[in-house]
């Protein structure tokens, strides 16, 4: 019975991001290329290592995939891109775009512009006569448990839509009703990273993405070719960016790093440890990663469709068995940063989707548990 649950809940899931992708309108697409990145250094895999990486490789490219990347303590240890793509060419990162955010949330802490435990409502003025909105605080939103309602419909497919129906997201978002207490419920969705978009932007008094870039993304050189906008010109935190592997790889590598690069602290020593730091709502997602934290069955219907398809009967986690500080950012069509900060490992699959992908193969075999 539970086993026919599943089955019926993952269908209507699917079919929902089938309709979601699929119907009518033009896509929003940036192309142009970057060229290669060659601040990493390029070396020989330690043996024995290479085998694994070419059979995660191979599995890749049988579903879908379009790169992968493996850097280990700092250095490029394998590159292969598949199915038509280069290593200069933009992929579109989707839901992988959200862990900018919990990063740019913790460069906001260490300038002390934001606390994780403030009130969102003292910024959002709107929010402080609602008796729950008034109680959401940065961290909330952050770890998607402000109980704001989802609209997958206004705020995720028509972002990605060159004519949008939805002018202003971030105001839209603002109008939306919290659905239960703060902290007490996990949702999965952009209404949070919109929500937080407009608190960063009434914090800072300048687009939130510019202040990401100057604290951030220019400092460890990560470039990106483009990044969905609204109309009214807001980033879409939740799924914007552009951007190719190596670059990408830069983000999972200044995790790996403790906020170091090249010599210079740019996050506080311990602070990007707080992306680990899941909630009772949802113990698997920190601030805007997944995390490899149990989560208990009563929970399970709550993780994306995508991760469902990775968990075991008896050890519902996102990598069963695999390492337990490994944190992953995981967007659409099976985009993924992998961070493993215990192996030194940051890994980039890029791909154009295929259901039949699993997160826990593809690791197994490029960390050599399976051939």
């Amino acid at each position: 019975m539970l086993s026919k649950r599943i089955k019926k809940g993952s269908l209507i899931l699917l079919l929902s991001f089938v309709l979601l992708f699929c119907v009518c309108g033009r896509y929003v697409e940036f192309k142009q290329p970057l060229a290669i990145d060659e601040s990493f250094l390029v070396k020989e895999p330690k043996p024995g290592n290479l085998i694994h990486y070419l059979n995660a490789a191979k599995y890749s490219e049988k579903y879908n995939g379009r790169s992968v990347l493996v850097v280990h303590e700092g250095e490029i240890v394998f590159e292969k891109y598949q199915n038509g793509n280069s290593g200069d060419v933009p992929h579109h990162v989707f839901s992988g775009t959200k862990s900018f955010a919990g990063i740019m949330a913790l460069a906001a802490l260490a300038d002390g512009i934001i606390s994780l435990d403030e009130k969102v409502a003292d910024t959002i003025t709107e929010f402080r006569s609602d008796p729950r909105k008034s109680q959401i605080t940065v961290r909330h939103l952050l770890q998607f448990t402000s109980g704001i309602e989802q609209k997958l419909w206004y705020l995720t497919r028509d972002g990605l839509l060159e004519k949008q129906r939805v002018h202003d997201k971030y105001a839209y978002s603002l109008g939306l009703d919290a659905k239960t207490e703060p902290g007490q419920n996990y949702g999965y969705g952009s209404s949070h990273l919109m929500v937080f978009g407009e608190f960063m932007k009434r914090k800072l008094q300048q687009d939130p993405l510019f202040y990401l870039e100057s604290q951030v993304l220019n400092p460890i050189g990560m470039r990106y070719a483009g990044w969905n906008r609204d109309p009214a010109g807001n980033p879409m935190l939740p799924y914007g960016c552009w951007t190719t592997a190596r670059e990408w790889a830069k983000l999972g590598q200044l995790v790996i790093q403790d906020g170091e690069w090249k010599g210079k602290q740019l996050l506080p020593s311990g602070l990007l440890e707080t992306c680990s730091e899941g909630s009772k709502a949802m113990p698997a997602y920190g601030l805007t990663f997944w995390l490899n934290n149990p989560v208990p069955f009563k929970l399970f219907w709550q993780l994306p469709f995508a991760l469902r398809r990775n968990v075991f009967d008896k050890d519902r986690t996102v990598y069963p068995g695999g390492p337990k500080d490994l944190i992953i950012a995981a967007g659409h069509d099976e985009n993924r940063l992998y961070i493993i900060p215990s192996k030194s490992l940051v890994i980039v699959r890029l791909s154009l989707g295929d259901n039949n992908f699993r997160d826990r193969d593809f690791l197994d075999l490029l960390l050599g548990k399976k051939n």
